[in-house]
């Protein structure tokens, strides 16, 4: 199993490259916890994603971006 990815270092890898982000925590209908990550740069393109914790929501944040440049 990977070890999971800190998300205060990915958040700093994101501004790093340009991409303003944002997070925000909400529990949904029945309860449960979810995290969103939000990132977008200076063109307008904006990824966004949601996740059961902090660390995947950006872990899943990055991977996004990354394929989208692919």
């Amino acid at each position: 199993m990977k070890p999971e990815k800190n998300w205060q270092e990915l958040a700093e890898r994101l501004a790093e490259e340009g991409w303003s982000w944002q997070h925000c925590q909400f529990s949904d209908r029945n309860g449960h916890s979810l995290h969103m990550a939000e990132a977008h740069d200076l063109d307008g393109v904006t990824h966004a994603v949601v996740a059961e914790s902090v660390n995947p929501a950006f872990a899943a944040l990055e991977e996004s971006i990354r394929i989208a440049g692919e």
